[in-house]
């Protein structure tokens, strides 16, 4: 509220500086080809990046891992960050978990070990790179996570229960953030409860006489609309009940005297109708923008209709920004894309299973006309009940094609941008990061995981928990009590090292059984000379490219497994078995996009093990550790008992919920994917969901369901 009057402040300052201009604007209907004062800077402060995130479940516990995959889009020439940083806050906003991933093809995937100590609580999960944080806040993705500490379950459940507990939260949202005395207005009504999750309720809007000039009624999504024609100087109040909880007023926002507004009047796949209501006798801009990209400057005068073509690019929502005189932002308005033609068709070979049985899926990727589409998905499979619902929990520009056309009204001002066209500048401060850097560098954001954050327990968040939450988290404390008995520790795998770019790659797998490291090296690789001088091997790369041919003076930087070792003798002791691959690099490009040109300027011998123990080995000696800097992705493992035979007394007890993930599966040209994997020993209803992007970037999601029970 103080940042909307502060602008407010700062527009009536100007407007005498704006008087001459005024007499120049067209009227409205006429689109301006050339951008005009402050629609400019809008492009100035739009990020041309793009992050899209999914994960592998709806809620978590303390003490589990969190599995992610992320896309980044693009819509300039510039070249693409290669670094993505995944973060996550507590309410208050206390760094809790900041990792940091390669980008490879758009493309990272990791996972985030919850700290066991969490608080029940909303938590945030942010997704950003490093250039994305010159622009505003939520250009970035963020999503409201919810958390739940079975200890503070198991100690709460039978309690009674606080009267905190029992109050609803009201928020309202005003179609395009601007209200104008005596314009008809479409404000979302949000109703929540202390834990955050929707509320279906009831609700009437009051004058400062008593009057019911509207009322409204939100769903089980805690979501519901309301239409009224604001009185100038009228304050308008909500009285709002539902069933088991308290009643609650709150204060709708106060109507401006006089102003901007922007409302929907239609739409199609094409175009669409927006009402502009100007009750000054000032000028105004309609901006419209997509995929980080202004396409559409409209200037005029008064009031009426303007047809906004949609030339975003599929899966992308419209933001459209209406500017006074002066370039700033009185009201903003999101308009989420109709629902893709682009579909997932997902199929199970049985809709029932039993404990440990293996699980054949096939997929299907196929737009509008029924034509296959190449697109990279993930996938979880897992056995959880959704029956409520946070209405404020993503920002709904993502992955839109999923979610009602209601929540694009659930839309806070985008306060960052709103503040640069106050200041007219956009400073760059912050790097794009176009290398994955193989040394670590000064003033980079590193990985960490804080230990002193808030871990006050919120009474009233977990009474009000919904049923499933509480009965997920139960069940959680009794897999961890499971767990320690039998000794068990979660299953998983640590993703190999990024690899760095090669002239050269030789896969020993490829050729015959050598007796040893070094006949290997003289036999399988090409483009190296290995020599011995004074008892002392030494390496040397053969320069090779169109009409260049030499010998490198020096020798190679040597590298096993990502550490920079000092001498041949390192890489002779290796286990012949376990090596899998020799990669050189000797031209200049592969060597500055490794970030190694000004460490290599006699090429690079790389080697990479199969096992990766060598790594761990070689960093206890004090060798410099390349990629130190990035979180290395788990792999998610089938449950030890895959196979095995239900009830088979020898095998430990597998509860998972979550018995699949799969980050980076790949659908080719034709449309089609398979996998599989295998149930645990939980029984229930499991959701097989896939979430992904066509190679244009069109989001694409679906999803299908089976039953795994015991078999009599």
């Amino acid at each position: 509220m103080a940042h909307r009057d502060f602008i407010m402040r700062t527009t009536k300052q100007l407007l005498i500086l704006l008087l001459a201009p005024l007499l120049s604007y067209n009227v409205l209907g006429q689109q301006a080809q050339v951008a005009s004062p402050g629609a400019g800077q809008v492009q100035m402060l739009l990020s041309d990046e793009q992050v899209r995130l999914v994960h592998s479940q709806p809620y978590y516990a303390a003490g589990e891992r969190l599995w992610y995959k992320a896309h980044l889009n693009k819509s300039s020439s510039q070249p693409l960050s290669k670094a993505l940083y995944v973060e996550l806050l507590n309410a208050q906003g206390q760094l809790i978990v900041r990792q940091r991933l390669v980008i490879d093809e758009s493309i990272a995937s990791g996972d985030i070990l919850l700290p066991q100590h969490l608080p029940t609580g909303h938590y945030t999960l942010l997704a950003r790179t490093n250039w994305m944080k010159n622009f505003s806040n939520k250009q970035q993705y963020r999503e409201k996570l919810l958390i739940v500490n079975a200890g503070e379950v198991v100690a709460l459940k039978d309690k009674a229960p606080f009267e905190a507990s029992q109050k609803l939260a009201v928020q309202f949202f005003p179609e395009s953030n601007s209200v104008v005395a005596g314009v008809p207005a479409k404000v979302a009504a949000v109703v929540t409860n202390a834990a955050g999750t929707g509320i279906a309720a009831t609700g009437s809007i009051e004058n400062e006489a008593g009057e019911t000039v509207a009322s409204f009624q939100t769903d089980d999504t805690g979501i519901g609309l309301l239409e009224f024609r604001p009185d100038p100087q009228a304050q308008y109040e909500a009285l709002v009940q539902a069933d088991g909880y308290l009643a609650q007023r709150a204060v709708l926002p106060k109507a401006k005297q006089h102003g901007l507004a922007l409302s929907m009047e239609g739409q199609n796949e094409d175009e669409l109708q927006i009402k502009v209501n100007n009750t000054t006798p000032w000028a105004h801009t309609l901006v419209a923008a997509s995929g980080g990209k202004v396409y559409l400057v409209n200037q005029g005068k008064g009031s009426g209709t303007v047809t906004v073509p949609r030339q975003a690019k599929a899966g992308e929502p419209v933001r459209l920004l209406l500017l006074n005189p002066g370039g700033l932002a009185e009201a903003e308005r999101l308009v989420l894309p109709p629902q893709s033609d682009a579909r997932v068709s997902v199929s199970t070979e049985q809709q029932q299973y039993a404990p440990r049985q293996q699980v054949q899926v096939t997929l299907q990727v196929l737009d509008g006309q029924g034509a296959p589409l190449a697109a990279d998905v993930a996938v979880s499979v897992a056995a959880f009940q959704t029956d409520f619902h946070m209405p404020l929990a993503k920002n709904p520009s993502f992955w839109a094609d999923t979610l009602p056309d209601k929540l694009a009204l659930i839309q806070a001002v985008d306060e960052g941008l709103w503040k640069g066209l106050v200041l007219g500048k956009l400073e760059t401060k912050y790097q794009l990061e176009q290398l994955v850097d193989a040394f670590a560098r000064d003033g980079v954001m590193e990985p960490m995981v804080a230990s002193n954050y808030n871990a006050r327990t919120d009474t009233a968040f977990v009474q009000a928990l919904p049923q499933s939450v509480l009965s997920y988290a139960l069940q959680h404390h009794n897999r961890v009590r499971i767990n320690e008995v039998y000794g068990l520790a979660e299953p998983h795998a640590v993703a190999p090292i990024p690899k760095l770019p090669a002239d050269k790659v030789f896969k020993l797998d490829d050729y015959v059984a050598f007796n040893s490291v070094e006949e290997a090296i003289r036999e399988a690789t090409t483009n190296l000379r290995l020599s011995k001088k004074k008892g002392k091997y030494v390496a040397r790369l053969l320069y090779v490219r169109p009409g260049v041919k030499k010998l490198m003076k020096g020798e190679p930087i040597y590298l096993i497994d990502g550490v920079v070792v000092n001498s041949m003798e390192e890489i002779l002791n290796l286990d012949l078995n376990d090596i899998a691959s020799f990669e050189l690099a000797w031209m200049e490009e592969k060597l500055y996009a490794g970030n190694l040109g000004h460490v290599a300027e006699n090429g690079m011998l790389a080697v990479y093990t199969k096992s990766g123990e060598a790594r761990e080995r070689l960093k206890e000696k004090g060798y410099a550790m390349l990629y130190e800097q990035y979180n290395r992705p788990s792999a998610f493992v089938a449950s030890p008992n895959a196979g095995a035979e239900a009830g088979s007394q020898t095998l430990t007890p597998d509860f998972r919920k979550l018995v699949f993930w799969e980050p980076q599966l790949k659908v080719g040209t034709d449309g089609k994917a398979s996998f599989s994997f295998y149930t645990s020993d939980e029984t229930g209803i499991f959701i097989v969901k896939v979430q992904g992007q066509t190679a244009d970037g069109v989001p694409v999601s679906g999803e299908a369901d089976f039953e795994v029970r015991l078999v009599k």
